[in-house]
């Protein structure tokens, strides 16, 4: 609760610091003689970006910069083009630049300390937002940002002694003094977090969430006579206010002490006076506990139609409820809501991500093709969408497609090199079952180039090395690379055998899958497969037909095994 209440100020507070940055660059900076030339430039850029033509006004502010490097004007006008146009790396350049270029200036400083927030590099933004503070230091409202991010970082001392700067220039909002008081706990100064309450409390007697917050204190520092007794307080005070009833269902969550009558949760839904995002916080808490959405999963389900019926278009609330029914393991059901919700919710991206995922999980290729395809059309950029319409057209054998969009993953890829090496991977599985041998082990070296240790690359490589007989050795040193790692895990286990099988180390490969079969648990028909062969090999034909039986049984499209029955049974 308090962690999301830190989160949440450092991103009100980046996004009010972006929006104030978003002003004219002439009115933050010296006008500085210049060349007509440069002066005309820059005069139109700025005239083609209010009026929205934003590509213009790029390339007229790049010309600029081709101009005269030094000054920071262009810089920081494109910093806002990139950002708003959803290109980080390239905002973040530009903007670094300008404040580079001017330190002295307090907004350029503050919006590159903004972007760098919202691109979640901490570490820079502590450096440009101390900057802004260094350029005006009766901002306050950076002091906040500061140390929110101090907070976030786990410099709780340094997050502190800003709190209490702006504690006496009498500027600490709520948020700030939660912000304060997490930070406090999260030091272990439970005893000076809870005198910085009763002082706030005896200030302002009737705020009961401070009361609250006490007690919270008092529950984390073991004292919880004394916690329980201040919730009974708040309740008995007033047991119909909704935001009393909030307070102390708050409470139970957080002590997971759930009530059975799911009134106060249903009276908090419906209430016209709470907020939305605390309401989504309570259901947000109440569905990470598996147990109690697998135990309650009726009645937390209708709580959520509840709240539903209050924001019937809004998709964060709308995806809670087909999220429970994931939690709870009832997969169909979550298929069919989410199914339901995209015919009527637009654009639905977080839905169709859910129900992307559910499809591949459930191997439903055909819808996963359909859906997959569509929101890859429709979320160009999305790496997910990409890699996903390439596993369905892969298993529909629509290879030209899964090619297409892998090479579009790549490209999306950019420098996320454990990305690429997942995205190379599977290229290289696409072109084995191409039949494109020589491309497949040209990918799986490319991706071990920038990951020489990575488990999926290695076991699959030696994997398909063995199905072609090639390298046999280089394969079983790929193997055992994984079995040193991961050797507990049954297809690792079946692909080091298969190695072995192919060398002619039948006993090995033998005790290798006994591995596997001592184990409880469903057999995957490949495996099974596998073993049989290995049998036969070893001269146990009875046994080996008893394998691959099996294997057909779960697995209708390995008719090939009945050949192999066939020759056993005969000899």
């Amino acid at each position: 609760m308090r962690k999301a209440a830190i989160l949440f100020l450092i991103l009100y507070a980046a996004a009010g610091c972006t929006h104030k940055a978003v002003v004219s660059s002439a009115e933050t900076v010296s006008i500085v003689q210049t060349d007509s030339r440069y002066d005309y430039l820059l005069a139109e850029a700025l005239r083609q970006k209010y009026v929205g033509d934003l590509n213009d006004a790029a390339i007229l502010f790049e010309k600029c910069i081709e101009i005269d490097k030094s000054r920071a004007v262009p810089w920081f006008e494109l910093a806002q083009i990139y950002s708003a146009a959803g290109m980080g790396e390239m905002a973040v350049k530009y903007a670094s630049a300008a404040a580079r270029l001017e330190p002295g200036n307090y907004w350029y400083q503050l919006a590159c300390g903004s972007l760098f927030t919202q691109y979640q590099q901490k570490d820079s933004s502590l450096v440009y937002f101390t900057r802004a503070l260094k350029a005006d230091s009766r901002a306050v409202e950076v002091n906040g940002i500061l140390a929110g991010l101090y907070a976030e970082n786990g410099e709780i001392d340094k997050a502190d002694s800003l709190f209490r700067v702006i504690d006496r220039e009498g500027a600490m909002s709520d948020d700030m003094f939660l912000m304060m008081i997490s930070g406090l706990i999260m030091k272990g100064d439970l005893d000076e977090a809870a005198r910085r309450t009763e002082r706030l409390i005896a200030k302002e007697p009737g705020e009961m969430r401070y009361k609250a917050l006490l007690a919270d204190i008092y529950f984390v520092n073991g004292l919880e006579e004394k916690s329980d007794s201040i919730y009974k307080e708040i309740i008995a005070q007033d047991p119909d206010n909704i935001e009393t009833q909030l307070l102390y269902l708050m409470n139970l969550v957080y002590k997971k002490e759930y009530p059975g009558n799911p009134v106060f949760l249903n009276n908090v839904f419906e209430s016209e006076l709470v907020e939305r995002e605390r309401k989504v916080a309570v259901a947000g808490r109440l569905l990470r506990d598996t147990v109690y959405v697998r135990e309650n999963y009726e009645s937390l389900g209708e709580s959520l139609k509840i709240l539903e019926g209050k924001y019937p278009l809004d998709e964060e609330i709308l995806s809670m409820r087909p999220a429970m029914y994931e939690v709870a393991g009832r997969t169909e059901e979550a298929i069919r809501r989410y199914e339901e919700l995209l015919r009527t919710v637009r654009p639905g991206f977080y839905l169709s991500e859910r129900l992307i995922l559910l499809y591949a999980g459930e191997r439903e290729y055909k819808k996963l093709f359909d859906l997959a395809a569509l929101y890859s059309r429709e979320n160009n950029r999305s790496i997910l969408g990409k890699v996903y319409y390439a596993i369905a057209a892969m298993e529909l054998k629509e290879y030209e497609i899964a090619d297409a969009e892998l090479k579009k993953a790549l490209i999306l890829a950019g420098n996320n090199e454990e990305i690429k090496v997942q995205v190379l991977s599977m290229m290289g599985d696409l072109k084995y079952r191409m039949k494109d041998f020589e491309g497949a082990y040209a990918f799986y070296e490319e991706a071990l180039v920038i990951s020489p240790e990575e488990t999926l690359v290695l076991n699959n490589y030696a994997y398909f090395l063995a199905e072609r007989d090639r390298d046999l050795m280089k394969a079983l040193k790929m193997a055992d690379k994984v079995m040193e790692k991961e050797g507990d895990n049954d297809t690792y286990i079946d692909t080091y055998a298969w190695v072995l099988y192919k060398m002619g180390k039948y006993r090995s490969a033998y005790s290798a899958m006994m591995r596997i079969f001592e184990k409880e648990g469903e057999r995957d028909p490949e495996v099974l497969e596998h073993m049989g062969y290995i049998l036969k090999a070893m001269g146990k034909c009875n046994e080996a037909v008893d394998y691959w039986r099996s294997a057909l049984d779960l697995d209708s499209t390995k008719t090939y095994l009945e050949e192999e029955i066939i020759e056993c049974e005969r000899d």
